[in-house]
C-alpha cells in the first residue's frame, strides 16, 4: 500500500542542531520522565475502553475499493472484513468472512463457504449475491476508480467485464447463499493473498447506489468489528464498536478516536500527557526519540520491529528530462544514504533496491544497487548530453509538515551537488496522493510503499507492471513501462515453483534497478510506544496499525516503576 511518507531530519549543521536540541530535551525540558499512569494489573483480556491515536495526515477515504495509502488502509481495515486474514502466530491465511476455503484440483478453481447469518453493521444481510454484487462494483472502473483492479485480473472474465464487454463477471458463481465460486484463467500464486486486501472487502451495493461513491466514502457501512461515529474532516475520525460484529468475542476495545493532521511533535507531547495511548514512528522528532529512550521508566514500552516498506523518489520516466535512463540513474547515485541514516539515528537503514529485508526476494548483494556514488552520478549525466548539469530547477513533490521541509533540503543538498537542482513543492497527503498518480502532472515524488502481503509481486507487480500505469489512480506512480518485465512478471506470478519463482522476481527487481524509474532510499524500523495500560495482543503479520486484539486495563491508577507487561 502506498505509504504515508516519511520525513526524515537533515544531515550536517541541521543534524548538529537536532542532536543539540535532544540533549537540552533530554536534560531540562522533559516534565514526564515516566508514565503517568499504569493499567490495573489484569493479565488476561478484558472488554472495554476507548483507544486513542493520531497521524499526522489527513484522511483521504473510507472505500475500501479506493483505500491504498497508510491511514486510509488502517482505519477502513477496522470497519471492513474480508474472505480472509493472516493468523498473527504463524503468518498463514485463515479463513475471516469465509468459515471455510478449499482449492481445486486445477489450481485454478476457489471456493469460499460464508459463515452464516452474517450481516452490515446496518443489519442488512451479507450472502453471496451481496458479495458478488460489491466485487463487481470493484472492478468496475466507471463506477469507482479502484487502484487494486490488477491483482484480480486473472479471474475469468474480469477484463471483458471491466471493458464492458459482458454485464458480468463470468468467473464468479455462487452455487448457494453461502458459496462463492472463483475460476481463474491461469493459475495465480497471489490470489489467496488478494482476498485478504480490503479491496475485496464486500459493502452494500445498494446503498451506495443510493447515496452515490463520495457520500459512501465519507459514511460508510461495513462489516468489520467496527462502525463509524463520525469524520470530522482534518480533525479526527471516531469509530464505536460493531454490535452486530459476527465475532461476539471481539472486538475488545468499545472504540477507537484517530486524530487527524496533528503534527509530530505534538503527538509526542500528548502521549507523554497520557492524552494519546499509542505512538509510532510517525510521532517521533530525533529529539523526542532519544528523550523518550534515554528515561529507563519509558523503555519497557517501546518496541522496535523491522518494517517492510520501502521509501525512495519516484521519478516520472514519461516527463523529460527523467525520461532518459541516464538522467534517473544520475538522481539515484546523488544521494547519500548513510548520511541519512545517521541522521536518523539508524531507525532506518540504507536500501539500494526496491525490496526490503525480510520480503521472500531481498538480496543483500544486489548487482547495481543504487548507492552513493557522486561520480557515477555526474557520468551519467555526461552520458546523457548534461557535461554541466541539468539546465533549470526541477520539482519535487512531498507532504506537508516541518519536518518535510527538512528533508526536502537534505536532497536538495545532494543533487546540487551533482548539477541537478531541485526545488520543492508540499501538499497534503490526499492531494499529493491525487496529483502523484495523475500521468503527466509529477515528474519527481518522495514516496513509499509498504507490504500488502508477504510477496515480491506485491512490491514489483504493483509499482512497475505497465497495467498499473493508468491515466489517474495510477499505482506505477513512475509510469515505467517495459514490455520484457511485464512478460517476466506475468510468468512469475502464475509460476507454481517457489524457488524458480523468486528467481524470476529478482531477475525483474535487477531490471528495475538498473533503468531507475525509482531512486530506492532506505527501509525504516517501526517503532511502537504504548502506554502501560496498553495491551496490544497478536499483532497482525501485515497489517501494521491493526488493532483488533488490543485492550485497555482499566481503571488506570498512577504509575509505578515495577509496572510492566
Amino acid at each position: 500500500m502506498r505509504s504515508t511518507p516519511r520525513r526524515s531530519p537533515a544531515r550536517s549543521w541541521v543534524a548538529f542542531v537536532a542532536l543539540a536540541l535532544a540533549a537540552v530535551v533530554v536534560a531540562c525540558r522533559d516534565p514526564y520522565p515516566t508514565p503517568r499512569f499504569s493499567g490495573a494489573g489484569r493479565t488476561t483480556e478484558r472488554r472495554g475502553g476507548v483507544l486513542r491515536v493520531a497521524f499526522d495526515t489527513d484522511l483521504r477515504t473510507l472505500d475500501p475499493a479506493q483505500a491504498y495509502d497508510e491511514l486510509s488502509t488502517a482505519v477502513v481495515r477496522h470497519l471492513n472484513d474480508t474472505l480472509l486474514d493472516y493468523d498473527p502466530d504463524t503468518g498463514e491465511l485463515v479463513p475471516l468472512l469465509a468459515e471455510r476455503f478449499e482449492l481445486g484440483a486445477d489450481h485454478k478453481t476457489y471456493t469460499f463457504v460464508l459463515r452464516p447469518n452474517l450481516v452490515f453493521s446496518d443489519g442488512s444481510p451479507l450472502d453471496s449475491q451481496a458479495f458478488v454484487r460489491s466485487f463487481e462494483r470493484m472492478l468496475d472502473p466507471q463506477r469507482v476508480p479502484c487502484p487494486g483492479t490488477s491483482f484480480y485480473y486473472l479471474i475469468e472474465g474480469a477484463d471483458a467485464f471491466s471493458e464492458h464487454r459482458a454485464p458480468h463477471v463470468t468467473g464468479i458463481s455462487t452455487p448457494d447463499a453461502r458459496t462463492i465460486v472463483f475460476r481463474l484463467k491461469q493459475a495465480d500464486q497471489t490470489f489467496l493473498n488478494a482476498m485478504a486486501m480490503p479491496f475485496s472487502a464486500p459493502v452494500p451495493v445498494e446503498y451506495v447506489a443510493r447515496v452515490g461513491n463520495d457520500e459512501f466514502a465519507r459514511n460508510p457501512i461495513g462489516v468489520g468489528p467496527f462502525m463509524l461515529e463520525r469524520w470530522e474532516a482534518g480533525s479526527r475520525v471516531v469509530l464505536r464498536r460493531n454490535p452486530r460484529y459476527w465475532n461476539p468475542q471481539r472486538p475488545l476495545l468499545d472504540g477507537i478516536v484517530y486524530e487527524l493532521s496533528l503534527a509530530r511533535h505534538l503527538q509526542f507531547m500528548r502521549f507523554q500527557r497520557a492524552d494519546l495511548d499509542h505512538a509510532n514512528d510517525y510521532a517521533l522528532t530525533t529529539a523526542d526519540y532519544l528523550s523518550l529512550t534515554s528515561q529507563p521508566a519509558w523503555r519497557p514500552f517501546i518496541e522496535r520491529k523491522p518494517d517492510i516498506a520501502m521509501y525512495g523518489v519516484a521519478i516520472n520516466c514519461e516527463l523529460p528530462p527523467f525520461d532518459n535512463v541516464h538522467v534517473r540513474r544520475a538522481l539515484s547515485f546523488a544521494i547519500d544514504r548513510d548520511a541519512i541514516a545517521r541522521s536518523r539515528n539508524y531507525r532506518i537503514r540504507p536500501l539500494g533496491g526496491l525490496y526490503p529485508p525480510g520480503l521472500p526476494g531481498y538480496d543483500a548483494n544486489l548487482p547495481g544497487a543504487h548507492n552513493y556514488n557522486p561520480d557515477r552520478a555526474r557520468a551519467e549525466l555526461r552520458e546523457a548530453g548534461y557535461r554541466d548539469g541539468l539546465p533549470g530547477e526541477h520539482e519535487l513533490w512531498l507532504t506537508e509538515g516541518p519536518a518535510a521541509a527538512v528533508y526536502g533540503q537534505l536532497l536538495q543538498a545532494d543533487l546540487a551537488r551533482v548539477g541537478i537542482r531541485i526545488r520543492l513543492k508540499f501538499a497534503s497527503f490526499p492531494v499529493f496522493l491525487e496529483m502523484t498518480q495523475r500521468r503527466r502532472a509529477v515528474a519527481l515524488s518522495y514516496s513509499g510503499w509498504n507490504m500488502d502481503f508477504p510477496d515480491p509481486s506485491n512490491f514489483i507487480d504493483t509499482l512497475f507492471h505497465s497495467r498499473n500505469a493508468t491515466e489517474e489512480h495510477a499505482q506505477n506512480q513512475s509510469f515505467y513501462r517495459n514490455p520484457a518485465l511485464d512478460a517476466l512478471l506475468d510468468r512469475a506470478r502464475i509460476e507454481p515453483d517457489r524457488a524458480r519463482r523468486i528467481a524470476m522476481y529478482q531477475e525483474a527487481e535487477r531490471i528495475v534497478v538498473n533503468d531507475a524509474p525509482w531512486a530506492f532510499m532506505f527501509t525504516p524500523q517501526r517503532i511502537e510506544i504504548e502506554q502501560p495500560y496498553v495491551h496490544r495482543g497478536a499483532y497482525s503479520p501485515v497489517y501494521v496499525h491493526d488493532l483488533r486484539n488490543t485492550w485497555l486495563d482499566l481503571p488506570l491508577r498512577p504509575f509505578v516503576p515495577e509496572a510492566r507487561r
